[in-house]
């Protein structure tokens, strides 16, 4: 009994502590690829059913034993797993999963697990904006994301335009709103591309609706890279090279420009029955030129560009940063167009305890620039080739006896006048996030943005007149009827700022492993203004002009000063939004925002905007188990919005006009003022109404995914034009009475794949189509305005219920009459040409658009290749059009001519008269363009090289586009009524061509 008694306490014994041996605490942290912490990773062990999370360092601690499997996984990553061992501290990487629903979306004041989003959202990785060298990062979007169309521009330091699912405004502002690290601002003209990790674009109203009246244009949240924990990183990046023209249009030459100028001379002053009148007859202008000058030429050259780009990230358990400054100059393919700019960023994490964390986002622009006019682009294309730029005496050429056109290299010299502009930027986010419960987070943050414009502008006016022309001389100039003063300088100072208060809760919780729940509340305000003082001095030495400065030049009445302080805008709002899934199953949302603006009369000033969305996760279910889908999702959603960035409603008063009245005790003479206009009392912002029904799926073991959406965008209360009766003597104003609809389609497919360790690649298409219409016009005095001006008389564009914004509104050319002159279609069959014989033609919106985009890598080498397509739009060749007397022409318009002995169906006889605005002008804007090829190779590296990583690559930037617009180019950004779609004073598509290095130690 004794040994059975000993035998059983000894294997007892034996047991405990063999279980006391065995069970050990483990810790260690988990980093993503890039070595950066992550917060709230899961540690399972799958025997126990025992688990916990890493915390802000990506650090955890867990009881194990010797031999347990433990899981590590977190959303947007790839599982890992591994065997507990003799060891007591882990290291955990956990690589990027190619399961694009499993991202973490970042949207307005919050962030969401994509799986269980039920909005439509964009997101582009920052590597991808990397991979295209460009100073605006909205460029490196084209082609990218479904539903954003952006109108590219290369002129140095230009914004390209970006239009999120239609336009839905004629008056109000186009542009969408843009959120950097939480910052709210107009453009992201001053961020590097280098500093970005991630883009994403919210679309619908579901997404959208939180942010109230700013969001009826989309809006575009910027995330900048953070430090990580760990010994410092520094990375370099740098590359340079050269851009020129694209596309260049072929002129006529010297002899070709002649021989057209003289039939047109002939036609305007010779009659059919003058019997000189022929092909033999000696033209007016000499057939044996001197010069055959290429004015485009003339006044271009190679653009150089240079990047440079040096950051720093590092930091310990308390403190984590990240630095960065960037360098960018340009020289334009324009003479004396220079751009360049640098930025310093700072974006620093506090941890203070372990409740309370504090982090600051600050970044500064500091950009010069000496611009051009670019009206210089439609005087090369003009001018005739017979004048040179300089003549025999080393004076400038004159044309003054052929055609009006300025000798273009006269203004591109900058002899005569000097520009020169400066900008100074600053943006700010100072936030602070309090842990109130373990699931129930304080956000306090406070933004402000700044920025300061310096404008130089010097004329050398006499010198300009004598350069014009040889045969002017000092005393026959009169300078203009306002102003005869020889010089002149124009001083402008500007200063914009705003700032933001947001405070709110998050709280995020999941009940018995369901029910999850992620709700925000909270409130905002937020104030702008902005200043300007401008001075004007005239008879400026010319000796001083480098020096801007005002100090200088004539004190008489000739000298102008003028200066405004604007009103303060102020936006007071609360926000709410209430997320909830059941077993990442079935999905709810819905969000809400009062907005309160001080930019509207009272009774006006408050709206209400809210959004509810719904999802499906079908692959949740059991019935698809066997489906060939991984993940299937559903979701519908509806919203409104609202665009707070419409006219002002004010009522002008006219001085003058109301002649002079004897008023007073003493009778005395006062001035009168009329009043002209009228105003709508209830204007407010534009609203915008949306549905959105979407599906995501992935399949084939996630290498395939994708994500269909259907939308319909209503602006119930468009702001158009009235025009009352002329008895009413009132001027046109602005009204809410119009309906402006966008229906649409979004796909975007990607697929990965990984055929060897060594060989990956991928594919994405994303393609978009929308219809943009003016459906309702509730005011019987709608004005139907008249747009698209050319600066000859004629216009090319009318707004029109039924008709898209932006519409050609034109006369349609028939044929070639056996005169050799355009015949027109006579619609309404009355014999006469006139306005009510024009028709709508297309508008400069296109119905189809999109991108490719392939990236393959093999071993040490990568290549990149983007595309961009654009199909269904119309665009108006005004320089073409511009036609007064002895222009230039093209040479296919040269060859293809009618003549007597060569009649054509295609092409008019040569003329000098102003023509209509016709179909003949018009061209399709389709076009297929590469946007990018980069070629890399990253260099394998000793284990005790200094440098942790180094790349080289070469990029062709536009390499090659297919269109059939006969122009410079296509992409044509602008005002919907303005010169948006049409080619006159453009800047032209530029293909680039670049080397350069990413490194990092």
């Amino acid at each position: 009994m004794r040994f059975q008694v000993k035998l059983t306490t000894s294997i007892l014994f034996f047991l405990l502590t063999q279980f006391v041996f065995a069970q050990k605490t483990i810790t260690g942290v988990v980093v993503d690829e890039s070595d950066v912490p992550i917060l709230g990773a899961s540690i399972f062990i799958k025997s126990k059913n025992l688990g916990t999370q890493t915390g802000f360092d990506g650090d955890f601690s867990i009881e194990a034993e010797i031999g347990d499997l433990v899981s590590v996984s977190y959303i947007g990553f790839e599982t890992q797993e591994f065997t507990v061992d003799s060891r007591d501290e882990y290291r955990i990487i956990l690589p990027t999963s190619i399961n694009s629903l499993e991202e973490i979306v970042i949207v307005g004041y919050g962030k969401q697990k994509k799986a269980i989003l039920t909005s439509s959202v964009s997101i582009v990785d920052g590597d991808e904006v990397a991979k295209e060298p460009v100073l605006n990062v909205t460029q490196a979007l084209q082609g990218k994301a479904a539903g954003v169309n952006i109108i590219a521009s290369d002129a140095p330091g230009q914004a390209s335009s970006v239009i999120i699912r239609g336009l839905g405004t004629v008056q109000g502002g186009r542009d969408p709103l843009y959120v950097v690290d939480g910052v709210l601002t107009d453009n992201i003209n001053n961020i590097n591309s280098a500093d970005i990790e991630s883009i994403n674009v919210l679309k619908d109203a579901a997404s959208l609706a939180i942010y109230g009246n700013r969001g009826a244009n989309g809006v575009i949240i910027v995330t900048t890279k953070q430090g990580r924990k760990g010994d410092m990183k520094v990375s370099f990046d740098a590359y340079s090279g050269f851009r020129d023209i694209l596309t260049r249009v072929e002129l006529a030459n010297a002899s070709e420009y002649v021989i057209y100028s003289n039939e047109a001379l002939r036609r305007d002053y010779l009659t059919d029955n003058d019997p000189t009148n022929d092909n033999s007859t000696v033209g007016f202008i000499p057939t044996d030129q001197q010069f055959d000058t290429d004015w485009l030429d003339a006044i271009t050259q190679i653009g150089l560009v240079n990047n440079f780009n040096l950051s720093a990230s590092g930091g310990s358990d308390m403190i984590t940063a990240f630095f960065s400054a960037s360098f960018n100059d340009e020289r334009g393919v324009l003479l004396n167009d220079e751009f360049n700019r640098l930025t310093l960023r700072s974006n620093v994490d506090y941890k203070i305890s372990e409740k309370l964390r504090f982090s600051h986002n600050v970044s500064s622009q500091l950009a010069t620039g000496t611009p051009q006019n670019y009206a210089l682009f439609t005087s090369a294309y003009k001018q005739a080739p017979i004048i040179p730029v300089r003549d025999e005496n080393g004076n400038y050429g004159s044309s003054i006896n052929i055609n009006s056109v300025a000798n273009p290299a006269v203004d591109a010299s900058n002899e005569f006048k000097e520009d020169k502009n400066k900008f100074f930027k600053i943006q700010g986010a100072f936030k602070i996030d309090y842990d109130v419960l373990d699931d129930l987070t304080f956000t306090s943050r406070f933004s402000i943005e700044t920025e300061y414009g310096r404008f130089y502008s010097f004329r050398d006016r006499l010198g300009n007149f004598l350069a014009q022309n040889p045969f002017n001389t000092p005393s026959s100039f009169e300078g203009d009827a306002e102003n005869p003063a020889n010089t002149r300088l124009t001083v402008t100072h500007t200063n914009t700022y705003r700032w933001f208060l947001d405070n709110y809760f998050t709280y995020d919780k999941t009940f018995n492993d369901v029910h999850g729940i992620n709700a925000t509340l909270g409130i905002t305000s937020e104030e702008s203004g902005s200043e300007f003082l401008s001075a004007t001095r005239n008879n400026v030495p010319l000796d001083t002009n480098l020096n801007f400065n005002l100090n200088t030049g004539d004190e008489d009445e000739t000298q102008l000063n003028s200066g405004a302080l604007s009103v303060r805008d102020r936006l007071y709002s609360y926000i709410a939004r209430l997320n909830y899934d059941y077993d990442n199953k079935y999905l709810f949302g819905g969000s809400f925002r009062r907005d309160g603006s001080s930019k509207f009369q009272k009774g006006q000033q408050f709206g209400n905007f809210f959004a509810v969305s719904a999802g499906w996760v079908i692959t949740e279910e059991s019935f698809m188990d066997d489906s060939v889908f991984d993940v299937l999702k559903l979701r519908a959603s509806y919203g409104e919005l609202g665009n707070q960035n419409v006219p002002l409603n004010v009522l002008n008063a006219t001085t003058g006009a109301g002649g002079f009245y004897a008023f007073g005790q003493n009778q005395l003479l006062q001035q009168g003022i009329t009043i002209t206009g009228t105003i709508q009392e209830d204007l407010t912002w534009e609203t915008t109404e949306e549905y959105n029904f979407g599906v995501e799926f992935t399949l084939l073991d996630y290498r395939l995914s994708g994500e269909l959406d259907v939308y319909q965008r209503l602006n119930t209360n468009a702001i158009l034009q009235i025009e009352l009766p002329d008895i009413i003597g009132f001027d046109p104003f602005n009204a809410s009475v119009g309906q402006i609809q966008n229906r649409g389609i979004e796909l975007a497919v990607n697929w990965n794949d990984d055929i060897t360790d060594d060989f990956k690649y991928s594919i994405g298409i994303n393609a978009s189509y929308n219809e943009n219409e003016i459906t309702e016009v509730t005011n019987p005095f709608f004005l139907e305005q008249l747009g698209g001006f050319i600066n000859n008389g004629q216009y090319t564009k009318r707004i029109a219920v039924g008709q898209p914004l932006g519409s050609f509104y034109l006369y349609d050319v028939a044929g070639i009459d056996d005169n050799g002159d355009l015949v027109y279609k006579d619609l309404n069959e009355d014999g006469v040409i006139d306005e009510s014989d024009r028709a709508f033609f297309g508008s400069y919106l296109p119905k189809f658009f999109g991108g490719v985009n392939l990236g393959t890598q093999y071993k040490q080498f990568d290549l990149t290749v983007d595309t961009y397509f654009n199909v269904g739009n119309k665009v108006y060749n005004g320089k073409k059009a511009q036609r007064f007397g002895n222009e230039n022409i093209e040479a296919v318009d040269f060859n293809s001519r009618y003549t007597t002995g060569r009649p054509s169906n295609t092409t008019p006889r040569a003329f000098n008269n102003v023509p209509l605005s016709s179909t003949y002008y018009l061209e399709d804007g389709d076009f297929l363009r590469i946007n990018n090829i980069t070629l890399g190779y990253t260099l394998p590296l000793k284990e005790n090289s200094i440098f942790d990583s180094f790349r080289v690559y070469a990029t062709a930037k536009n390499p090659f586009i297919f269109q059939k617009f006969s122009g410079f180019t296509p992409e044509l950004p602008g005002a919907p009524l303005g010169n948006a779609g049409i080619e006159l004073d453009a800047f032209p598509t530029l293909r680039s061509f670049y080397i350069g290095l990413n490194t990092s130690f």
